[in-house]
């Protein structure tokens, strides 16, 4: 199905999200995750700026997603133009290079008959929120001192975290529930802000392709500022499901440009699907 969307020039929103889902959390809120870092090389030697209290700035647009465009298809990478930023790059191209998680051979096929049936099975294609860690880095960083707040303007919606840096642990109450986003807490290691997340429910998927996960899934992002770029990294561990923790890496690099609330989402292309994958399986 994806390569049949790659084909239109214009998209629904849900739709658009159907092929921006295609990859795991990278490819979905575009702009930035290495282009405009390869277009200015000197990004990360700049130096970097810091806050009273000595850690580093993260203070900042970092990458976000202008609403909906045109797609195509270029090997195996889409890109995406059209109602970006005029002060952003006007094309990004997102290669789908990730390794896969490896999962456990009793969990292998769940994950088939999910990837088969993504487009009924993958709540993220009708507007619920992806969760952690689909939804990858944070569009913009609102920090203070005690907490960071992240922000992202997303195909499904708009979203934020809270994440405390008053050395707080996470909660122990039996009754807190687990939700898309979890229960983070933060810490500085060095001049890395290290974010940890417990509680998320499994409802959420990891990435597309049926990459599901249990109630166990442990999640840990690391940030850290060179210059005018953010290296971000997202480790999963699932020992439920997993053979081994998953980690995925982006450079971001600082936006001249305010974060855009993004739209709301409506999912008109339910009744529509045709097939029962949403994306290229030939890939």
């Amino acid at each position: 199905m994806l390569s049949e969307l790659a084909n239109y020039r214009t998209l629904t929103r849900a739709a658009l999200a159907a092929v921006i889902l295609a990859a795991p959390f990278g490819a979905r809120a575009q702009t930035n995750y290495g282009a405009e870092a390869a277009k200015n090389p000197g990004a990360a030697s700049r130096p970097t700026p810091r806050l009273a209290d000595g850690h580093p700035d993260l203070n900042g647009v970092w990458h976000h997603f202008f609403g909906i465009g045109t797609i195509q298809k270029v090997g195996d990478s889409f890109t995406v133009g059209g109602a970006f930023s005029p002060k952003s790059a006007a094309l990004y191209s997102q290669p789908l290079n990730d390794a896969a998680p490896q999962y456990k051979p009793e969990a292998a096929a769940k994950v088939k008959l999910l990837n088969e049936n993504q487009v009924k099975e993958d709540q993220s294609l009708h507007c619920i929120n992806p969760g952690v860690p689909r939804l990858g880095p944070p569009h913009q960083i609102v920090q203070t001192a005690k907490q960071a707040i992240f922000l992202y303007a997303d195909n499904t919606g708009n979203q934020w975290r809270v994440i405390p840096l008053d050395g707080r642990a996470h909660s122990t109450d039996p009754e807190t529930a687990a939700t898309y986003n979890g229960d983070s807490v933060g810490r500085w290691e060095g001049d890395t802000l290290v974010v940890d997340v417990t509680r998320l429910t499994d409802e959420t998927w990891m990435g597309d392709n049926g990459f599901f996960h249990s109630r166990k899934l442990h999640v840990t992002e690391r940030l850290r500022r060179s210059g005018d770029t953010i290296q971000y990294q997202v480790t999963a561990d699932d020992p439920e499901v997993l053979q081994k923790p998953w980690t995925l890496t982006r450079t971001l690099t600082l936006q001249p440009d305010a974060l855009e609330e993004a739209a709301p989402c409506v999912d008109k292309d339910a009744g529509h699907y045709v097939t029962s994958e949403h994306h290229d399986n030939t890939r």
